[in-house]
């Protein structure tokens, strides 16, 4: 039926759709039906009705479905770039740079004793279906068969973070970039798609191709002196950065070199080097990845050569153990070979790899698995890809390849049709009653692989058919991976969710009570709950992703989207903006935004909406009511049927009536046993009529009533009043004198949210407490300063400001100097680091006497005035606060004066400006000086001259119009 009208557009006959491979009784989903409208095709929106059993939630028939999901798993792997800002307008997650301080090497080990714990902890699980381990268990540095040669820091930014986590693995890396390269390569249309919503989408190359040179440009950097690659970038200090968004990532550390990462990775990167079409567009990385390769195999000769091949190979984790290094090796033969033509490395290739050989199938039934499956596939495809022309071949190895590559479809193909919804979950899975990390899009890459092959004039029949229906199955089951420590309800677009489960996660919060609530329970010895219908808005790490099974996803779709008439529609990005908030609102009070995507017609567009504080709302406009005090963020994301997104951002103050509270101190230090006390004061705005108690938590090293309390009252309280007729009042604290030689200690109040006030800035002093008893003096401490070493800063570029932090005396060991943001800039909102984290303390490395923090503006230039970043030393027990103790960066406003404003006989107005040859300038404009935005009115203008010209020809209806004209670049 229509959606909208309710009419009846096609009647159809259900059919049963069994699921096949269960073998206990009663055996589930043997009642569903199925609905093939597929003949149906008039572009709409509808809802299935069944009469007896009701109806589905609405629908698009669309031609540009496809292009849709193709466009959101590109998002996601976008998502998941490192080292890189995210920004509008390619979406509304955005966060700063992220792990751009380069990697620490482990050596010597007895400074990395939590790496090389972890490190042993994982070589400690033996795969027991591989052949026992002849090398030495790499457990400690001095056993390492190839020791590290390059000792110094390592740049390992760049790449995708592997999955949830933030860590990035050597063999993935190159997996995805096999996956990518091969689909732009080997499936029809793909390599030319350049509209698939990624930064670099219309710049004439393959959106495909620019996200796997992401991963190279990383890759690359893995590489030791000696030519072997680390195993993985990790974590220094923990395993996973499980509390934290990835610009506040952790300091990292590589792992030692193995075989399996190295060949992986000469694999990858020869793939990338002998692409034609890599060639022709990124020439230069080519050549660099292979001339990579070769030292890389190099290593892998002489490691084989000392150690014989099995005993070249020491395990370090699961990646890239399941066949030893074996399947890694024979993939790294087959892309040398296929990249330079040698025959020594054809000659490796089969004598290492035996298509038809069922040891190669993981678990004996999974086939084109690992790097087995990549060697097979690059050597299948070797002529189609341009690598390699047929005479070249060794044409029985050839058929074996196709020949596999059939079998690994027929697979696939028919695991959807054995199943009730069309995935392609394996029989044998189903049998252990076991499920996890299954994820049905990219189930369809084997089909999408074998599509290509034909028409072939050894194969009997053409299964491209069958292989379409069952790739688009298996795209009618997917789901969004949850998200952790992220302020918005909604996941990060784009990131898959494994769509079968074996059962429910044990969670803190809920413990087990979601096993509990299905019924059969998980894990009934007999009938359990079907796999299909589990689901929970809860995190489960056995439905995590990693980034492979988006760039094998990304690969099928991507092609998929090839057929259809979109794949020639332009798209990178447009700008949106929320219009309609006022700049500071009173809480409780409702407020309405709408979108604005100016040249995008947004009837067609589904529209969510995010705000702090609020539930996720869909709808043209967006009405919500802040009830906290403070900044308030609102979010905008709008999704047409074919994908294309665009995203907007928006900012606003919501103030209430109670006071604002805040605390300073004048007199940091006290000392035990003398007249010498510390004070502190709690200042609030507003009413003075009635007392306000603010409550305080005490931390710090000093311990509240034993070490610090207050001078006449004798009581430490967590409570403290400010009375009623005064806007502030102090309080003094002593030192306990006590005859503990314990040193001086530090005491940090801090102010917590009540229902009677705001949380101003500063928030919480820190009292210095000096031990007077006999002992070891403690050491003299530091005078500490400040200074804007480089004071102006500005939105366009953006051009960073700087603060430097100085220190007196010896630098033998690092000092950490904590410090404020205040001013009229507000961090994240107008500025922060270009690592993205904005923590309030920095430090002066062990050997230097000063260290620079540098913040770069956030925002659109000219859209926010001047504004500035003050920066205060907090005192601390490590250092004395010296003079200067603050300093000022100004963010520059960026707009300029216009010359003239000259009105046009044709009802247009000509504005002129000074501008300065090169740089890029946009107007914007208001019609009323009551509205609190400006609202983009030019594109980008280039200046090509010292005064610049520009008419406004949209102005004539409007009875004023006020301009303003901004710097962009």
């Amino acid at each position: 039926m229509d959606a909208n009208t309710g009419e009846q557009v096609y009647q159809g006959q259900l059919s049963a759709r069994l699921d096949l491979g269960y073998d206990y009784s009663p055996r589930p989903y043997q009642k569903v039906l199925q609905a093939d409208f597929s003949i149906f095709t008039r572009p709409g929106k509808y809802r299935l009705v069944v009469p007896g059993l009701g109806a589905s939630l609405p629908f698009l028939i669309d031609d540009g479905i496809a292009m849709a999901f193709a466009r959101t798993y590109a998002l996601g792997l976008y998502h998941q770039r490192c080292g890189t800002n995210h920004a509008l307008p390619f979406t509304r997650f955005t966060d700063g740079p992220c792990h751009m301080t380069p990697a620490s090497v482990p050596s010597p080990q007895a400074l990395f004793t939590f790496t090389w714990n972890t490190i042993s902890k994982y070589t400690s699980q033996l795969n027991s279906d591989n052949p026992p381990q002849i090398a030495p268990r790499l457990d400690n540095e001095a056993v390492q068969l190839y020791p590290f040669v390059n000792q110094g820091p390592v740049d390992v930014s760049g790449g995708h973070h592997d999955a949830g986590d933030y860590s990035k693995y050597t063999i993935n890396s190159a997996a995805l970039i096999h996956y990518l390269v091969f689909a732009a390569d080997a499936f029809n249309g793909v390599g030319q798609l350049d509209n698939l919503g990624i930064p670099e989408s219309g710049d004439g190359k393959s959106d495909l191709l620019e996200e796997a040179k992401w991963e190279a440009d990383f890759l690359a950097k893995m590489q030791d002196a000696d030519g072997g690659f680390y195993f993985l970038v990790y974590p220094r200090d923990r395993e996973y950065e499980w509390d934290i968004l990835p610009d506040h990532g952790d300091p990292q550390v590589v792992w030692p070199k193995n075989t399996a990462a190295t060949a992986a990775a000469v694999a990858a990167l020869a793939q990338c080097g002998s692409s034609p079409l890599f060639k022709s567009q990124f020439p230069d990385a080519a050549t660099h990845y292979l001339a990579k390769a070769r030292l890389g195999w190099q290593f892998l000769t002489n490691a084989i050569a000392k150690y014989g091949k099995a005993g070249a190979y020491q395990k370090i984790t699961h990646y890239g153990d399941d066949f030893t290094h074996d399947d890694e090796l024979a993939w790294a033969a087959c892309e040398m070979f296929l990249a330079t033509g040698d025959p020594s490395f054809h000659q490796k290739l089969k004598e290492w790899f035996d298509p038809t050989d069922a040891k190669t199938l993981q678990w004996g039934w999974w086939r084109l698995y690992g790097g087995y499956g990549c060697a097979t596939r690059s050597y299948a495809f070797a002529v189609k890809t341009g690598r390699r022309k047929l005479n070249e071949l060794d044409p029985v190895y050839l058929t074996k390849c196709q020949n596999e590559i059939a079998n690994g479809a027929a697979d696939q193909l028919r695991r959807a049709q054995n199943n009730a919804y069309g995935t392609s979950f394996p029989s044998e899975s189903k049998r252990d009653r076991d499920a996890g990390w299954y994820f049905s899009s990219e189930q369809a890459f084997d089909m999408t692989v074998a599509y290509q092959l034909y028409p072939r004039p050894d194969a009997p029949t053409d299964s491209r058919r069958d292989y379409l229906d069952a790739i688009l199955s298996n795209l009618n089951y997917e789901g969004h991976q949850y998200a952790q420590n992220d302020r918005r309800v909604l996941p990060p677009s784009g990131l898959p969710l494994g769509n079968i489960q074996a059962s429910f996660a044990y969670l803190d919060p809920y413990k087990s009570e979601l096993g509990a609530l299905c019924f059969p329970q998980d894990g009934a010895a007999s009938a359990p709950y079907p796999f299909y219908d589990r689901w929970a808005d809860s995190f489960n790490v056995t439905t995590e992703f990693v980034a492979v099974d988006q760039a094998r996803s990304l690969a099928s779709l991507a092609f998929v989207s090839t057929l259809t008439s979109v794949k020639t529609q332009a798209w990178s990005s447009a700008a949106a903006r929320i219009l309609g908030l006022p700049a500071q609102v009173s809480t409780n009070t409702p407020v309405t935004a709408t979108l604005q995507a100016p040249g995008m017609d947004l009837s067609g567009a589904r529209i969510v909406w995010e705000a702090r504080g609020q539930e996720p709302a869909y709808g043209t406009n967006f009405t919500f009511v802040p009830t906290s005090y403070g900044g308030q963020w609102v979010e905008a994301e709008a999704q047409w049927p074919d994908g294309r997104r665009v995203f907007a951002a928006a900012n606003l103050f919501a103030e209430n009536d109670l006071p604002t509270v805040t605390i300073v101190s004048a007199d940091t230090t006290a000392t035990e046993g003398t007249n010498d006390t510390a004070s502190f004061t709690l200042a609030r705005t507003g009413s003075t009529i009635s007392n306000l108690t603010v409550t305080l938590t005490p931390t710090g090293t000093a311990t509240k009533w034993n070490d610090y309390r207050r001078l006449l009252e004798g009581d430490m309280p967590s409570a403290f009043t400010i009375p009623a007729g005064a806007s502030s009042a102090t309080f003094t604290i002593m030192a306990v004198d006590d005859t503990e030689v314990e040193g001086n200690e530090t005491a940090t109040l801090t102010i917590q949210s009540g229902p009677d006030y705001n949380v101003g800035t500063p928030y919480y002093v820190t009292l210095t407490l000096l031990d007077n008893d006999l002992g070891t003096p403690p050491p003299a401490v530091p005078a500490v300063t400040v200074i804007a070493t480089d004071d102006k800063a500005s939105r366009v570029g953006p051009d960073p400001g700087t603060f430097t932090f100085t220190r007196s005396g010896g630098a033998e060991e690092s000092l950490t100097v904590n410090f404020l943001f205040a001013g009229t800039a507000t961090k994240w909102i107008d500025y922060r680091r270009a690592e993205g984290i904005m923590l309030e303390s920095v430090t002066i490395p062990a050997g230097a006497a000063s260290t620079a923090l540098t913040i770069y503006p956030v925002g659109e230039p000219g859209s926010a005035g001047s504004k500035q970043v003050v920066l205060t030393i907090v005192p601390n027990v490590a250092y004395h606060v010296g003079s200067p103790s603050s300093a000022t960066v100004t963010i520059a406003d960026d707009t300029l004066r216009i010359t003239s404003v000259i009105p046009n006989s044709d009802g247009g107005t000509q504005l002129s400006w000074s501008s300065e040859p090169g740089r890029v300038y946009r107007v914007a404009y208001k019609n009323s000086l009551s509205e609190s935005d400006w609202t983009n009115l030019s594109s980008d203008i280039t200046a090509t001259d010292s005064f610049t010209l520009w008419i406004d020809d949209t102005g004539g209806a409007a009875r004023e119009r006020y301009y303003q004209v901004r710097v962009v670049n």
